[in-house]
């Protein structure tokens, strides 16, 4: 008979080895009395526990690591190291300790009896021969990379205080151009991987959040969830993406709790931001304007006898006879801006067992716009779990829900004849803002269209979206057999947008329309779903000790839904209740629904010989409802080789050499953003007449193109990677070429068949380009000092267009502003060249004239030599595309203080500012620039030259397109400069360091362009349009002191 009887120690000792009791009971012999604890055998005893204390170092300089993992295996206990590298732990004798660190080699140490303090030091990972790079699809080893990947690490960019995480790698990747091109809160960045690859179908890259593709935004994102990125650019990195992956691919992956103790986090900053000074509109003042209009009737008087309508008689109206009494007036840019606060919290959580890891990141981002009543606000929210009951089976479910808050923010502001190209526009002689502290409804001048009050219109206007989205996934990964694997996830991306909007009947004006109008408002709902199925068999072995293969099989398939509608109405009996039930007029209503489904197939199959010669394939067939009925699949495959040459015998004899790898490769990717219908004819509401009466039918109203594909682009690259001086200097270079063809392009119909056009796939473009990136460790002691710089070049031509070869744009005199032409490339800006003026009667009568001109007025070039001044004219006068980019960062780290900064720049490329169209109207309808004030009025009074006279009829050619417009956009921008400060916490039982910093958005930036903002493109990163500045909305400067705290 077994007899146990436990005593309180007991009980707790077998609860804390975890051994079952009724085993126990089965393996003990009989007692005849009470087991007391030092009776039990020793082989159930817990093991005594030992303080640890110890110091992390490079194993190089012997210089400390701050933040190293230090896990005791199987168990949840950990910490990390302090800023000296020094850490102290209690762990059980015996066991082992697992050390990590970014960048640097494992090492696991075992825990020994003695109490002494130990030091640890770990080994650099060669940057090619170990670091594990996410991959489409799976990870590899750097070093057996065969495509173009660039990798960046987040951790490197925390301290970067930006809303996106865009902005964080805004000069860090070779190959990729990321500009703010507006300051609108929680918006602004284009993005493009090796230029623009498409005319209609986008340019944008292809962003996979942890495996799931994303469709539309991605500023729902926050950057502090963001562990790593890998940047995909060439047809073997990014060939198993298929007809999605032209555009080259990025792929993020979040934060993923690793082994050891529950850390916890909390990263907060606060800013102001400010508009700088340099860069604003030049618009004449209250009296500059005054004296040029007074100078305008003088001429009108003149030259044209103009009698004034109210009075019949020939004199300057009274409101310009005294230009001194304006002074400054009011400046519209200065009254609508203001000094505005950002701030953003977040705090995260995670802890990992052998069995169990738990990453949640928890945050809230504020940011309110610089132009008064605008704004932008994200709370987020992502856990990623995983569960691992054994060593074969991997269960996870992830989820990640965000709400947006966008309030004045999306339309109206900035652009053509928008809020703040309006105000440069308005009269400086009125006010915004009456003495009393009311707000007049206008603000007009003599001759001047009508306009609102502008202050007023932002501060009683209501345009508001609310945008809410949900990316959840869950997955399960078991291996079969050792090396095969086989993973299966299933993801949902869910999302619900609300638009609200509201104009009072104070404020409805636009330009030349004052109010009081009618008020209007709209209401508008879309709702989207995404579902994602992935089913995935891997395997990985390696034969003989020299083989490596890796290989995949897989089959996705996805579908996107999407149902909006809005409903527009009018005459509301007062401004107060804004909701549309109040609307006594409904003006407008729609809804539509869209849908989209894509299949695929996907294998790969990667070699490696000695880790020495590297030979990878893959390919991917897709199925899209997107393509033509008789063309609805499309193969996309990828071959690339590589030789690791530092491993050859002739080269290990160089020690400087310490990395050295070239490689290969060769693809077709696809582009399918081609429009879910335009394969399919489609069908409209027509009205015809039956009997005597209209009746409702049906027509076709677009014809469709059943052999409507994607586009497709053949990319070769040709690449390596040397590291020197045991990779302290590690250099980067690829040269790439690609050619899309089979671009998506509408061609003119006969009138006789009824329609304008239908869409085919005929379009050819070459690209082509140079990458360079260098890497460098300059100083390793106590002052360590890291440098990074990329540098790209880009270059495209375009080689067919259409059927006929028919240039794109550049057709009209006024708003036409660019043209694309086979032989040139894409997007070069065109219009008349500017050649001064006009300054005597024997000049204009010496020179090719225009219709319109006359003495005193512009004259443009005669480029083809007719003797005339014409439409013919016009040429191309600028491109935008710059000549190279660059971006270079440097971190400097000393004892406890940290200071890094980030410069991103362009040389070359053209900038046209047409809001010149609008300040430089002679015919005095708006406030012009300063620089009008020189116009010729004489020949005796000729101005500067440039200027010419304001004689109606004569004006409208100074307001073409015109290469005065045009203006260098080479630029460098000091994007981010932070210093920090590191606070360990030894004697505190909870928090573990903190870090203080300051730090400085958008610095100091150096360009000749007389704009705000260099990066300006009203249109992005459009290949067609790209690199107009249309009064965007300002990037401002960002001052910031923030707090990292770890617990």
């Amino acid at each position: 008979m077994v007899r146990l009887l436990f005593t309180r120690n007991s009980r707790k000792l077998w609860q804390q080895c975890g051994i079952p009791v009724f085993l126990l009971a089965a393996t003990l012999p009989a007692a005849p009395a009470i087991a007391s604890f030092h009776e039990i055998p020793v082989f159930f005893q817990q093991p005594a526990t030992v303080k640890i204390t110890g110091q992390v170092v490079d194993a190089q300089d012997h210089s400390p690591l701050v933040g190293v993992t230090i896990a005791v295996k199987g168990t949840s206990q950990g910490t990390t190291t302090d800023v000296n590298g020094r850490f102290t732990l209690s762990a059980p004798a015996g066991s082992t300790l697992a050390i990590t660190y970014v960048g640097y080699e494992l090492k696991e140490q075992t825990v020994t009896d003695g109490g002494a303090a130990i030091t640890i030091a770990l080994s650099k990972n060669s940057k090619s021969l170990n670091e594990i790079v996410v991959v489409s699809y799976g990870t590899q080893k750097q070093r057996n990379i065969t495509g173009s990947i660039s990798t960046v690490n987040a951790k490197e960019m925390e301290d970067m205080p930006v809303g996106q995480f865009a902005q964080k790698l805004q000069g860090k990747v070779p190959g990729v151009q990321i500009n703010q091109s507006t300051g609108r809160p929680g918006q602004g960045m284009s993005f493009r991987i090796r230029g623009a690859a498409s005319l209609n179908a986008g340019n944008g890259p292809l962003f996979v959040v942890d495996g799931q593709p994303l469709v539309g935004d991605i500023n729902n994102i926050n950057p502090d969830e963001i562990e790593n990125f890998s940047v995909l650019k060439d047809a073997s990195a990014t060939s198993l993406y298929g007809s999605r992956a032209a555009n080259g691919v990025v792929l993020i992956t979040t934060k993923q709790a690793r082994l050891g103790q529950t850390r916890v986090q909390l990263n907060a900053y606060y800013g102001v931001q400010q508009v700088p000074q340099r860069g604003r509109p030049d618009v004449m003042n209250g009296r500059e304007f005054a004296e040029f209009k007074k100078a305008y009737y003088e001429d009108k008087i003149r030259y044209e006898n103009w009698t004034d309508p109210a009075t019949g008689l020939a004199e300057v109206p009274d409101e310009f006879r005294n230009p001194e009494q304006y002074g400054e007036g009011t400046d519209w840019f200065n009254t609508l801006i203001r000094s505005a606060p950002v701030q953003n919290y977040s705090v995260s959580v995670s802890s990992g067992t052998e069995k169990f890891s738990s990453s949640i990141v928890a945050g809230y981002f504020n940011q309110e716009g610089i132009l008064y009543n605008t704004g932008y606000q994200r709370y987020s929210f992502r856990a990623n779990n995983e569960f691992r009951p054994n060593d074969r089976l991997k269960l996870g479910f992830n989820i990640a829900p965000t709400q947006m808050r966008e309030h004045n923010t999306r339309a109206n502001t900035d652009g053509y004849w928008q809020i703040i190209q309006a105000a440069t526009m308005t009269t400086p002689l009125k006010p915004a803002i009456n003495p009393d502290g009311s707000l007049p409804l206008t603000a007009t001048s003599t001759g001047m269209f009508p306009n609102p009050n502008w202050y007023r219109v932002l501060q009683e206007k209501l345009d508001d979206f609310k945008t809410n989205r949900l990316l959840g996934n869950v997955y399960a990964e078991l291996e079969l057999l050792r090396g095969l694997k086989f993973r299966t996830h299933a993801d949902v991306d869910l999302g619900g947008e609300t638009h609200n909007n509201f104009v009072p009947s104070t404020s409805v004006g636009q330009v030349f329309v004052a109010p009081p109008q009618k008020a209007t408002g709209t209401y508008g709902t879309v709702n989207y779903n995404s579902w994602l199925n992935e089913n995935i068999l891997s395997y990985n072995t390696v034969i003989g000790k020299a083989h490596s293969i890796d290989a995949l099989v897989g089959y996705t398939a996805q579908q996107f839904r999407a149902d909006s509608s809005y409903i527009n109405g009018t005459d509301f009996p007062d401004d107060d209740i804004h909701w549309l039930s109040n609307a006594a007029t409904k003006t407008a209503a729609s809804s539509y629904t869209s849908v989209w489904s894509l299949v695929s197939m996907i294998g790969r199959l990667n070699y490696a010989y000695k880790d020495k010669y590297l030979l990878s394939g893959a390919v991917r067939r897709d199925g899209s409802s997107r393509f033509g009925a008789d063309r609805k699949w499309g193969w996309f495959p990828s071959v690339s080789a590589g030789w690791v040459a530092s491993e050859e015998p002739f080269l290990e004899a160089l020690p400087v050499v310490s990395f050295l790898k070239l490689r290969a490769s060769y693809g077709l990717t696809g582009n399918n953003n081609i429009g879910n219908y335009n394969s399919i004819a489609r069908i409209g509401v027509t009205n015809y007449v039956f009997g005597n009466s209209l009746s409702a039918g049906k027509s076709i109203t677009e014809l469709g193109n059943p052999d409507l594909g994607w586009e497709t682009t053949k990319q070769f690259d040709a690449g390596l990677d040397i590291g020197l001086f045991d990779d302290r200097i590690y250099f980067t270079y690829d040269y790439y070429r690609k050619v899309t063809d089979g671009m998506l392009y509408s061609v003119e119909l006969p009138r006789a068949s009824g329609f304008s056009s239908v869409k085919y796939n005929i379009g050819k473009f070459n690209f082509w380009g140079h990458e360079f990136g260098i890497s460098s460790r300059n100083l390793t002691g106590a002052l360590k000092w890291n440098t990074d710089l990329n540098v790209t070049i880009a270059r495209n031509k375009v080689m067919q267009l259409g059927t006929n070869n028919t240039p794109i744009g550049g057709y009209a005199e006024q708003g036409d502003y660019w043209r694309t032409e086979v032989g040139r490339p894409m997007g070069q800006f065109y219009g008349y060249v500017f050649d001064g003026v006009y300054m005597t009667q024997q000049e204009l009568a010496s020179q090719p004239k225009h219709a319109s001109s006359d003495v005193g007025t512009v004259r443009m070039k005669d480029t083809n030599g007719d003797k005339e001044v014409n439409i013919n004219d016009r040429t191309f006068i600028g491109d935008p595309t710059p000549k190279f980019i660059f971006g270079i960062s440097n971190d400097f780290r000393y004892k406890r203080f940290d200071l890094n900064f980030v410069i991103s720049g362009a040389v070359g490329g053209k900038i046209m500012d047409v809001s010149y169209e609008m300040t430089q109207n002679l015919d005095a309808v708006f406030n012009v620039r300063k620089a009008m004030a020189n116009h010729w009025r004489s020949e005796q009074d000729p101005g500067n030259g440039l200027v010419p006279r304001t004689k109606d009829g004569t004006t409208a050619l100074y307001r073409f397109t015109n290469d005065s417009w045009v203006f260098d956009g080479t630029y460098a921008t000091l994007k981010n400069i932070t210093l920090g400060y590191t606070l360990p916490f030894r004697n505190l039982k909870y928090i573990k360091d903190l870090r203080v910093y300051g730090s400085i958005q958008q610095a100091l930036v150096l360009t000749k362009y007389r704009g705000m903002n260099p990066e300006v493109s009203a249109n992005g990163l459009d290949g067609l349009r790209q690199g107009v500045d249309n009064t965007a909305y300002p990037v401002p400067r960002t001052f910031s002191m923030g707090v990292n705290v770890n617990f």
